[in-house]
Order: C-alpha cells, then sequence, then structure tokens
C-alpha cells in the first residue's frame, strides 16, 4: 500500500467515526420522530430534515469501515491467521470488552439511581430479571447488542475476521460469490450469530479489492457523479415516506443501493478534499489515532449531552433544535478528544490498551 492510499484510509476512518456520532444523536428531546422514519409530519421541518439528511448520509460509514478493514487484511496477500487474529484480539477484542464492561457498569449506576424513563436508561430492561445471557449480551452481544449499541459492529466484524481462513480462498478463486452475499442481504435472510450482513458483506469487498492492490482512482466526472446521485438518493429516502404512510416502499433494496451507492460518494468526496482542501485532509489523517476512542465512547455521551442541554430551555423551535444538533456532537466530540489526550498523558498505557494499542 502506498502512503497516499494509507492517509486517505486514516483519513476516512476519522470523518466516518464523526458521522456516527451525527447518527447516535438520535430523537431531539420530546419528539415522537425517529430519524430514521425520514420526515414524517414533523414538529418542525428544517431541523427534522437536516437530522434525519445526515443520519442516512452517514449510514456508509458501517459499509466504509468494512471495507477497509478487509482490505487491510489481505492488500498483502494471505496472511499469517494466527499471528493476524492474535493482533485483532490485542487492537479489536479486549479493549471492546473492557468499553462494552465499563458502559454496561455505567448503565447500571444509572439503572440504581432510578433514571428510569429517559433516554440514557432506555436499557432498564436488562438490570430486571437480570440473568447470565443478560450479562454477556451486556458486554459482548449475544441475542441482542450490548449496552453501547455501536459494538455490534466490532461483534459482526470480528466474526468476519475469524471467517477469513475460508474466505481468503473463496474470494480469490471465485469472487462473485460476493454477490451471493448482497442477494442474501436483498431477500432479508437472517444469518445466524450476524446481527446483520452488512458487515460481512462489505469486508469481503474489501478482502476482493486488497487481493487485486486496488489503488482509488482520482477524481473525474463520473465518480463525482456518484455524490450527487447519493444525495439524491438520501434525499429521496427521507422525504418518500412522507407520501406513503410513513412507509419507505422497498426498503431493505432502497437500503442496498443507497450504502453501495454511499461508498463510492464517500470515498470521492474524501478525495476530493484531499485535492481541494489538504489542510483538512491533513487534520482528518494526523488525528485518525483517536478514531477508535472516539467510536468507543461517544455513545451514550451524545445521548447525555443532548439531553443536558435540552434541559436548559434554550433549545426550542427549529432554529433552537438545528442550533442543539450541531452543539451535542461538536461538545461530545470535543470532550473525547481533551479526555483522550489528558489520559494519554497521565496513564498513556492504559490509553493505549483503551485505544486498541493506538497512542496519540
Amino acid at each position: 500500500m502506498n502512503n497516499q492510499t494509507s492517509e486517505l484510509i486514516r483519513a476516512l476512518r476519522l470523518l466516518l467515526i464523526m458521522g456516527l456520532v451525527l447518527i447516535h444523536f438520535g430523537s431531539f428531546p420530546g419528539s415522537s420522530l425517529n430519524p430514521f422514519q425520514g420526515v414524517v409530519n414533523p414538529e418542525y421541518f428544517a431541523s427534522a430534515s437536516i437530522n434525519s439528511f445526515f443520519l442516512y448520509f452517514f449510514l456508509s460509514s458501517v459499509p466504509i469501515l468494512s471495507i477497509i478493514s478487509g482490505y487491510l487484511f489481505s492488500y498483502k496477500g494471505e496472511p499469517d491467521y494466527k499471528n493476524a487474529f492474535k493482533k485483532r484480539i490485542l487492537t479489536l477484542v479486549l479493549p471492546s470488552i473492557a468499553w462494552t464492561t465499563i458502559w454496561l457498569m455505567f448503565a447500571f449506576s444509572l439503572y440504581s439511581l432510578g433514571h428510569n424513563g429517559t433516554e440514557s436508561a432506555y436499557y432498564d430492561s436488562v438490570f430486571n430479571n437480570f440473568s447470565i445471557l443478560k450479562l454477556l449480551n451486556g458486554i459482548i452481544g449475544v441475542t441482542d447488542s450490548p449496552f453501547a449499541f455501536q459494538f455490534w459492529f466490532i461483534h459482526d466484524l470480528v466474526l468476519s475476521i475469524m471467517l477469513t481462513p475460508i474466505l481468503f480462498p473463496l474470494i480469490k478463486r471465485a469472487p462473485f460469490l460476493i454477490l451471493g452475499l448482497f442477494i442474501v442481504w436483498a431477500i432479508e435472510w437472517e444469518v445466524p450469530i450476524f446481527f446483520n450482513l452488512k458487515v460481512l458483506t462489505f469486508f469481503c469487498v474489501g478482502i476482493f479489492l486488497g487481493q487485486r492492490s486496488w489503488v482509488p482512482p482520482t477524481p473525474n466526472t463520473l465518480t463525482n457523479a456518484s455524490i450527487f446521485i447519493y444525495i439524491a438518493l438520501v434525499l429521496g429516502r427521507i422525504y418518500t415516506p412522507y407520501f406513503c404512510d410513513g412507509l419507505m416502499p422497498f426498503e431493505t433494496i432502497y437500503e442496498l443501493i443507497l450504502r453501495s451507492t454511499g461508498t463510492i460518494a464517500i470515498l470521492n468526496i474524501v478525495i476530493n478534499i484531499r485535492e481541494k482542501t489538504p489542510r483538512i485532509f491533513a487534520w482528518l489523517s494526523h488525528n485518525s489515532s483517536l478514531s477508535f476512542f472516539i467510536f468507543a465512547t461517544h455513545f451514550p455521551i451524545i445521548v447525555l449531552c443532548k439531553q443536558a442541554l435540552h434541559t436548559t430551555n434554550q433549545f426550542t423551535g427549529n432554529f433552537g433544535e438545528i442550533s442543539l444538533w450541531i452543539i451535542s456532537p461538536v461538545l461530545t466530540v470535543s470532550f473525547i478528544f481533551v479526555a483522550a489526550k489528558i489520559l494519554n498523558k497521565i496513564l498513556p498505557s492504559l490509553y493505549k490498551f483503551l485505544n486498541g494499542q493506538r497512542s496519540i
């Protein structure tokens, strides 16, 4: 992999992880409208549109991060699986279990304090009739996602990595099998042990690209067109339900097309950032080592930040909700940046462990 591709991957990672923060902003306090529904009879049209648009825009984060993981696993050729698995245990599995345990304990503290009925305690049911299964779900996810539900992605990614001794030779000899995964996704067949087929599907795409030493192209008219097509698809997704009684026709197929187009579009957006605003690109690439730390900590912090700001009663109406949507993620990411740097300075070995063996 050349240095240019390496920098592109680092910049993509940080941008997409910050995009996840916007996704997990969730509904506006006091609103019954879930941004995943689209803009369906909103109380405030502008704020609902912005929230839902960026949620769907960054839904391609998981596919692209999965492609990156598959690409990095395969671009040097068939890996030494034993060493590769050992490395992922240190960089992925153990820090993830540490974080999900921390957040489960945090959830239990809220439950113990009686913070019921709030978004920050929506997992109260975990501690009612508590069982070993609920404990395992809360930490690693067996039949349900962990309390810090962003870790469902890590769960499926680890399973995908474990399958690489089978996947690598299959994709090398019969790459058309990847199409089968897209078909299984399209027909909504639930695969046992995986929460979602998206990670495995795009992880295999990444293996395919890595095996062929694929290099991202220079932006051109065709690739840049994908950006406008993607924006049109996102707008179609958030506004169509308004005219269809709150439902999205052919939702699964539409999502497949949306996320697939988004992988191309967002890649080209970041390449354009590199070409036209190199300082922003350099900042993203330079700070990419914080990506895992942001991923691990942004939820439920983003929800707590949103709720705390809402209690001030200063964020009402269209303008107020838009301000809340902007300020909450900015404060969340800023807090995480500062916390990471402080922890790295005071307890660098602990920070390195919690950040997947990455230092600042």
